[in-house]
């Protein structure tokens, strides 16, 4: 079906969608390790260098003209002469496989909360999961606005009544020690993969018709709403766990009560599903553009390998989460801002203006090349 065409708001939801899961829930448990003051710091250098290359990106997809998705915009800026079509081909392969780990990441750790809540096998949780998330992007790039929309808005509200209720909860002192070197490299890789919704750009550009002035709006919002989402989160989190968890929500409703644990998984599970449902569109898209095929063949294209690999049973929610983090952070730093600086030198204009520029590239790739440190240290 033919997408119509997304609210600044539908769009900015995506893009939250996309940053919303495994990222934020894991902040806490790392940010304990470095104190509150240095986190904060922290998170603010990761949420601009993150804008900044979001807006490279989507810079970039509005100049294409070929095709809006990412493997069309590095075959059209960056990959040349001879071996064109042999790097575009080995790019969407590599592209496939990161955006794969990362659905797999979610139908696995959604599958364990829904394990944990229903009376259900974890085999049986991860089809209800897959089925919930994949049916959606079936409908095409409204419906998962739509979609997205409403789900943000149930997020904001369970958080608002959690974060409420942490200060009618035992209270405990918040860390404000800094931690060593290598906690904060880990705290930052981790706040930039919340941050990261490089590949729901393209959908947000081609929702609001290539208008940069909405796109612009759209990519702030929906980092802004991460932002707000990983400062709320953590600060409750610190101050009402007893215990401070990997997947933050565990030891934070432990802390308030019982009926938290509700909130919390429903809260958890639903991070998971917009998630999924932003990675799998954009998915979709790379498959359509590059393999010709017929739209619903590339949803089950995009779709069903996660659902088969987390049957397997091959790693855990963070195994997962690492493994594309890492990859991911190696990807952006090497290949966007290059074919960032391109698109600049072929086509005048630019969104950015002087935060364009030759030291924000450099910043900017640096501030990448530390997430991939970070990944795997």
């Amino acid at each position: 079906m033919k997408n119509k065409e997304l609210t600044v708001w539908e769009a900015a939801c995506i893009i939250t969608g996309y940053g919303i899961g495994g990222g934020v829930l894991a902040m806490p448990y790392i940010a304990q390790k470095n104190g509150v003051p240095l986190a904060l710091v922290i998170l603010l250098l990761a949420f601009a260098a993150s804008w900044l290359l979001h807006m490279m990106i989507a810079e970039t997809v509005q100049k294409c003209g070929e095709g809006t998705q990412i493997v069309s915009v590095f075959s059209r800026f960056l990959f040349r002469g001879r071996l064109k079509k042999v790097l575009t081909a080995a790019f969407f392969v590599l592209m496939a496989f990161v955006l794969v780990t990362n659905l797999t990441a979610y139908i696995a750790g959604a599958a364990e909360v829904l394990a944990g809540f229903l009376p259900i096998p974890e085999l049986v949780s991860k089809l209800v999961f897959y089925v919930c998330a994949a049916s959606v992007v079936l409908f095409g790039l409204k419906a998962v606005g739509i979609s997205e929309k409403y789900a943000v808005a149930v997020i904001f509200g369970l958080v608002a009544v959690l974060a409420a209720a942490s200060f009618f909860a035992p209270r405990h002192p918040l860390p404000m020690r800094a931690g060593s070197l290598k906690d904060g490299v880990s705290f930052f890789a981790m706040a930039m993969l919340s941050f990261s919704a490089f590949f729901s750009i393209p959908q947000a550009v081609q929702g609001l018709g290539g208008d940069m002035k909405k796109v612009k709006k759209a990519v702030f919002l929906g980092l802004g709403n991460n932002f707000i989402l990983i400062l709320v989160i953590t600060f409750c989190a610190l101050l009402a766990s007893k215990e401070v968890t990997d997947v933050a929500m565990t030891g934070w409703s432990a802390g308030i009560g019982a009926w938290a644990q509700i909130f919390g998984g429903v809260f958890t599970v639903l991070a998971m599903l917009t998630t999924y449902w932003s990675i799998s569109l954009a998915l979709a898209g790379i498959v359509e553009e590059q393999l010709r095929l017929d739209g619903r063949l590339c949803w089950l294209l995009a779709t069903l390998p996660s659902l088969l690999l987390s049957l397997l049973n091959i790693g855990g929610f963070i195994d997962f989460l690492e493994l594309a983090g890492g990859a991911i952070a190696i990807i952006v730093a090497v290949m966007v801002v290059p074919t960032y600086r391109n698109s600049r030198r072929e086509l005048e204009g630019s969104a950015l203006g002087i935060l364009g520029g030759t030291a924000f590239q450099i910043l900017t790739i640096a501030a990448y090349l530390l997430m991939a440190v970070g990944s795997v240290i």
